[in-house]
C-alpha cells in the first residue's frame, strides 16, 4: 500500500474511534443527566397522560362507529361512487 494511504487510513480510522468515543461519553453524561432530573419518570408520565387520552377519546369514537355501520350496513354495488355523483353534476 502507498505510504500516503496508510497515513491517510490511519487517521481516518484514529477520527473515527475518536468520534465514537465522544459519543459514547456524551449518551452516558446525558444518562446521567436524565437520571438525575427525573426526565425519565416525567417523560414516563407524560406518555401514560397522553395514552389515557387517546384511549378516552379512540375507544368511545370505535364503538359509536361500530353500532352505527351495523345499524347501516353498506351493501356492495349499491350506491354510486363519488367519481360518478361528480361526473353526473357536471364537475368532473
Amino acid at each position: 500500500m502507498h505510504p500516503f494511504s496508510t497515513v491517510t487510513l490511519g487517521i481516518f480510522v484514529a477520527g473515527y474511534i475518536t468520534a465514537r468515543w465522544d459519543l459514547v461519553t456524551r449518551l452516558y453524561e446525558l444518562a446521567i443527566f436524565a437520571a438525575e432530573y427525573g426526565v425519565v419518570l416525567r417523560a414516563a408520565r407524560g406518555i401514560v397522560v397522553l395514552s389515557a387520552f387517546f384511549l378516552a377519546i379512540f375507544v368511545p369514537v370505535a364503538l359509536v362507529a361500530r353500532r352505527e355501520t351495523r345499524l347501516h350496513p353498506r351493501e356492495q354495488g349499491a350506491g354510486i361512487s363519488a367519481r360518478e355523483q361528480l361526473r353526473r353534476r357536471g364537475s368532473f
